[in-house]
């Protein structure tokens, strides 16, 4: 890769991983919260509603944890099952419903009475690709969640992963063990897609799971184990 384009992104990735960048992203939510457990709740459902307009959906994202804090925290709202009472009609934000808020919650409900923690769908020294089919089947059929084996980018899947795998971030949470952040994928968006076609990071047309994959291999040329630190590299660049 080009020394210059090496320094910006380096650049880049130093200004925008920081404490500030927090306020203005769907994290914000899960940094409410000490508790590991209300971390990981928040973090999904944040990721889950993270598309469209930014503004907008942290508005949506705002209410759903006023309703869920309101029942003892995210994951005290979802295994104590709070979120029964929610009406089961309407829409809540563009293409999703109450319904699928519902279904949501319900599946959560549902894993955390088999396991402590998402993190167990995830085996240590498996392939990354492993524990995400397992993660999606678990939602199978939940509207937002990928079809398990899906050729799409997924990029709000990897977004949750990346905060919950990174270590000695300002921004990210680091609580899961069991997955390296060296196995972690670039969360690939339009813009991410855009500004790495320009720096001729990738050669494709569409900003699909092998875009990721390809993206991710050039930031390992650079943080070879923590590639996924790319995301705020790409995410502060602009097209050349």
């Amino acid at each position: 890769m080009d020394y210059n384009i090496i320094s910006r992104l380096k650049t880049a990735a130093d200004k925008y991983e920081c404490p500030s960048f927090i306020e203005g992203d769907p994290i914000r939510f899960p940094h409410r919260y000490g508790n590991e457990r209300d971390i990981e709740v928040s973090a999904f459902i944040s990721s889950w509603m993270a598309y469209g307009s930014r503004k907008v959906f942290l508005e949506v994202l705002e209410r759903l944890h006023r309703i869920m804090d309101g029942a003892g925290g995210p994951y005290r709202f979802v295994v104590s099952g709070s979120w029964r009472s929610l009406k089961n009609e309407g829409c809540l934000y563009r293409f999703y419903k109450w319904a699928d808020f519902i279904a949501l919650c319900r599946r959560l409900a549902d894993v955390y009475s088999r396991f402590e923690s998402l993190e167990e769908l995830f085996v240590p020294g498996e392939p990354l690709d492993n524990g995400v089919v397992r993660l999606c089947s678990e939602f199978e059929g939940v509207n937002g969640i990928p079809v398990a084996g899906s050729s799409s980018a997924n990029k709000r899947l990897y977004m949750f992963l990346r905060w919950m795998v990174r270590k000695g971030s300002p921004v990210d949470f680091g609580i899961w063990n069991r997955v390296s952040p060296a196995q972690l994928l670039v969360p690939v968006d339009t813009h991410v897609y855009t500004v790495a076609r320009s720096l001729g990071l990738t050669s494709r047309r569409s900003a699909d799971l092998k875009t990721s994959i390809e993206i991710t291999g050039k930031m390992a040329e650079i943080w070879p184990e923590d590639p996924a630190r790319g995301d705020f590299a790409l995410y502060g660049s602009q097209v050349m």
